[in-house]
């Protein structure tokens, strides 16, 4: 069964007992500038989080989705060396 509707963002609800979700869009190709500014096409992915401020600070939050933001943009990162 497809469950897609075709929405690009979505808002995450926290239920008890969760303390932290987060929502996850389609990937799209969408114009950007690059540094030089020519125009090129990008892979943006929209990314919501929702954190329960009794149990976790909006800024924890904040730093989490900067890390996993440098993780998903940097995969070889993700890599174990052997």
């Amino acid at each position: 069964i497809d469950f897609q509707i075709g929405g690009t963002y979505t808002k995450p609800v926290i239920l008890h007992p969760e303390v932290a979700i987060g929502a996850f869009g389609k990937i799209q190709g969408v114009p950007r500038f690059d540094p030089s500014g020519k125009l090129i096409r990008a892979e943006v992915l929209c990314v919501s989080w929702a954190g329960d401020h009794r149990v976790i600070d909006g800024a924890t939050m904040a730093r989490f989705s900067n890390a996993w933001k440098h993780l998903i943009e940097n995969p070889a990162l993700l890599l174990v060396t052997l």
